[in-house]
């Protein structure tokens, strides 16, 4: 509830005025009525923050594991292109160096 610049017009002023409250209590009594929904608010807020922090920290965490792993299958994939590679290299280097040869021999 936003803060009246006329406490005296509000409903609470007017129940507490009609109970037959002590008038000096009156705005004293608003004020922590006040007080006590702010801070309701606010625990109400923390909450969600600490529960939002809690989401984003899971999902930071499952996709770090889903990077890891990928980046564990890309590991994978290039050894064996490394190791398929070296293998064409290999198979072309034979009959290039028998060419070279017979250049030189020639």
């Amino acid at each position: 509830m936003p803060a009246s610049s006329k406490p005296e017009t509000s409903a609470i002023h007017r129940v507490l005025i009609d109970s037959g409250t002590d008038p000096k209590l009156i705005h004293p009594a608003i004020e922590e009525i006040r007080h006590l929904s702010g801070q309701n608010v606010i625990t109400a807020i923390g909450a969600q923050i600490t529960e939002l922090r809690s989401d984003v920290q899971t999902q930071i965490t499952e996709l770090r594991s889903e990077m890891q792993t990928q980046f564990t299958a890309l590991r994978t994939e290039m050894k064996a292109l490394k190791k398929f590679t070296w293998t064409l290299v290999s198979l072309l280097a034979i009959p290039m160096l028998g060419l070279l040869y017979k250049i030189l021999t020639s």
